[in-house]
């Protein structure tokens, strides 16, 4: 049986932007023997996205948790609940906001 993380865990807030041309990347790095934990995540397109998404990637297994696409310009959230969006054990994340071909800014509350 798989444990769940403690959601009394120190909880960190990362931030990133980017300009048009680049995809806004934050990386969780792995940690043996524990969980990347997401709450929720954040971002805001300045203007309507081209091919905007939202993706999140346990890298250290190469598989997409989560890709969402972002039609939209301005604010959007995900809010994953008590338990939180979970990767594997010992295992990394990105969270991508690709392009868009606009400026972007991208928050996650992890633990």
């Amino acid at each position: 049986m798989r444990s769940l993380p403690d959601t009394c865990s120190k909880q960190a807030i990362n931030y990133n932007t980017a300009a048009s041309g680049g995809d806004c990347v934050l990386t969780l790095n792995a940690v043996a023997n524990n969980y990347n934990v997401l709450d929720w995540i954040v971002w805001s397109y300045a203007a309507d996205p081209t091919s905007g998404e939202v993706k999140v990637v346990d890298t250290t297994n190469n598989t997409t948790l989560l890709s969402m696409d972002v039609t939209v310009g301005g604010p959007g959230q995900i809010v994953f609940g008590d338990r939180g969006l979970v990767a594997p054990k010992g295992a990394a994340l990105e969270i991508t906001m690709v392009d868009g071909n606009t400026t972007k800014k991208l928050s996650v509350q992890s633990r």
